[in-house]
């Protein structure tokens, strides 16, 4: 299923999604943006995960290797050892909570993926930073975890653009990524504190995307701006033509409606935008396969670390050279 979302034996799909639907259709579509307590039962995320001791055919006990279990199903997700702590679905939303105390944070989605290995959580902070007239961005912290062992715990701020509806990872914040094992409470208080900093960054971000939208970008500037993205590759072959793919990719993109705006066009911004919407679009991985599996692939090419590097790359390259 390549959408991975979990799905109950009553065919219910364990997600929500605030105000619209995802691309796959599935899961409980809200109008408002709910409160953790909401958001956790409209996601049917409600349920637990125990450890429970592996035994062999024969029943005798393996020593320091659990399975970790849903209660509500019965279902084991993956095995651990002994030193795996586990963090429940409603910790992860008591920890986003947490961060804002004025009970301002709202949550645009939630849901398990792979039968409840994998769940995750969007929390919409309150600002709305605008960078231009008609250019808007959301503030989002994005918490993650894993219940089969297979993944760490990760806490990732990302701000979404309204009018193109991309997403991006913010390039002036570290990822927080954490293994359940030690003391995972001191782990998740370290990373409360390292969140309750991301209003900062995410102004920080505002400021310098500003910049880029007050500044205009020169027909010379734009080709060295590419070139230094996407290095010139000498030899024919399948490595120069993804290279030109992804060029003709950008420059698409920077003609396109989304970035002919009044306020952004021609500008820095609209170009770094159309770098942004290349990389959220683009064809890796995504050959094979039906539709679904191709927007799948493209969802997770655009969460991944490769894809946020080079987003977070391109940002820094356009702020040093538009100055």
């Amino acid at each position: 299923m390549a959408h991975e979302i979990s799905i109950t034996t009553n065919g219910t799909a364990e997600a929500f999604f605030a105000l619209k639907p995802a691309w796959h259709g599935l899961g409980t579509v809200l109008d408002h943006a709910p409160t953790s307590a909401e958001a956790i039962t409209a996601a049917h995320l409600d349920w637990n995960v125990s450890k429970v001791p592996l035994q062999t055919d024969e029943g005798a006990e393996v020593p320091n290797y659990f399975a970790t279990v849903r209660r509500d199903t019965g279902a084991c997700l993956g095995v651990v050892t002994d030193k795996y702590s586990i963090v429940q679905n409603r910790d992860a939303f008591g920890f986003l909570d947490s961060l804002l105390q004025d009970g301002l944070i709202r949550y645009e989605s939630a849901g398990a993926l792979r039968g409840g290995r994998t769940v995750w959580l969007l929390a919409r902070m309150p600002s709305v930073d605008t960078i231009a007239a008609g250019d808007d961005t959301l503030r989002y912290i994005l918490f993650s975890t894993s219940h089969d062992g297979s993944g760490a715990i990760h806490a990732i701020p990302t701000s979404t653009r309204v009018v193109c509806a991309n997403t991006l990872r913010i390039a002036t914040a570290r990822d927080i990524g954490f293994r359940h094992t030690g003391n995972v409470k001191a782990k998740l208080d370290f990373a409360r504190q390292y969140l309750s900093q991301f209003d900062e960054k995410f102004t920080l971000f505002r400021d310098n995307a500003r910049l880029l939208a007050e500044r205009k970008l020169t027909p010379e500037g734009s080709r060295e701006y590419i070139a230094k993205l996407f290095p010139e590759v000498t030899d024919d072959g399948r490595a120069k033509s993804i290279r030109e793919r992804r060029v003709e990719s950008v420059r698409q993109a920077f003609r396109a409606d989304r970035q002919q705006l009044p306020s952004i066009k021609g500008t820095w911004w609209a170009m770094f935008n159309a770098v942004t919407e290349s990389v959220d679009h683009d064809a890796r991985g995504t050959r094979g396969g039906d539709v679904r599996t191709k927007r799948e692939n493209k969802m997770l090419s655009t969460l991944d670390g490769q894809g946020a590097e080079f987003k977070a790359k391109a940002f820094d390259l356009a702020l040093s050279m538009s100055s």
